[in-house]
């Protein structure tokens, strides 16, 4: 039985690996693109609990004044970026639907999907560097310059 099982294991690892090896350059490619993509996202979204706090610190002090004003914009830059992470996400999950690989790919399909993820590309870098330029502006009119 065990060997059954172990041999079982091997067949489906080594199919596995020849399935992998198989994929196009174009998916290759996208594979790749997506993996970026996907690493952008996963670097900023862990920034989502700092931007909820800082504009919590931040609503306080807002106020009628010259000082006030420039925490309110503070905030708003914060809330902005929380609200085209949110966008982007929703946007991205429709735009790339979490779904089974097809056995044959489509290569008409696969160059629309290309073109659409390299555009996802340059959305998720310009969220990235919102969200950073907005929390680095909250800390730095909180006095918390690291």
């Amino acid at each position: 039985m065990k060997t059954l099982f172990r041999t079982f294991i091997f067949v489906f690892a080594a199919i596995a690996t020849l399935s992998c090896n198989q994929l196009s350059k174009e998916e290759q490619e996208f594979d790749a693109l997506m993996q970026k993509v996907i690493d952008v996202h996963d670097e900023v979204m862990p920034k989502m609990g700092e931007i909820s706090s800082l504009i919590k610190e931040l609503k306080p002090k807002i106020d009628t004044t010259a000082q006030g004003q420039e925490y309110a914009q503070a905030q708003q830059k914060l809330k902005d970026s929380y609200d085209f992470m949110m966008t982007w996400m929703s946007d991205f999950s429709e735009t790339f639907p979490h779904e089974e690989e097809e056995t044959k790919v489509d290569t008409e399909k696969l160059a629309t999907q290309m073109k659409l993820l390299k555009e996802e590309e340059v959305k998720v870098n310009k969220l990235k560097n919102q969200i950073n330029s907005s929390i680095a502006e909250a800390k730095k009119i909180l006095g918390k310059t690291e």
